[in-house]
């Protein structure tokens, strides 16, 4: 075996792993990953791609997103964006999509102990939708780098 072969084997395992991971949390959290990737693909994928990696100017989520809960103000953030405060999505069904999204796209990014958003949580961001999502999204960058 090359060491070509023996590196793209590696890699193929620890995604195989974290997929499998990804998918005992959200088993364990009591998400349906299927309905959820469903969701996200109707609501979210058009702008963000399927694989989290953004298009045109919109932002990347995929090994990124998890940071913004490392910083104050990143958890409401993410609730708060226009895509997802004004989602047809139900509280549940967002809640279930940004977990779906951090636990499979950024689980690396992830603070430790990572806390789920729970339908009450994601009601209560959504009646406070940012006014200007780009310079709520440049102030909490600034942060990663000050902190």
């Amino acid at each position: 075996m090359s060491w070509k072969t023996a590196a793209i084997s590696l890699v193929l395992s620890c995604s195989a792993m974290a997929d499998a991971t990804s998918t005992q949390a959200l088993g364990a959290a009591g998400i349906d990953p299927t309905a959820t990737r469903l969701n996200y693909m109707l609501n979210c994928q058009g702008c963000h791609a399927a694989d989290g990696r953004g298009l045109n100017d919109i932002p990347a989520m995929a090994d990124f997103v998890g940071n913004f809960l490392s910083v104050d103000g990143g958890r409401a953030y993410l609730v708060q964006v226009p895509g997802s405060a004004n989602s047809p999505l139900s509280d549940q069904d967002l809640a279930n999509v940004l977990n779906w999204i951090l636990l499979t796209m950024s689980a690396a990014q992830l603070p430790q102990p990572f806390t789920l958003y729970s339908a009450e949580e994601v009601a209560g961001f959504r009646q406070q939708p940012l006014a200007d999502a780009a310079a709520t999204r440049a102030r909490l960058l600034a942060k990663f780098t000050d902190g």
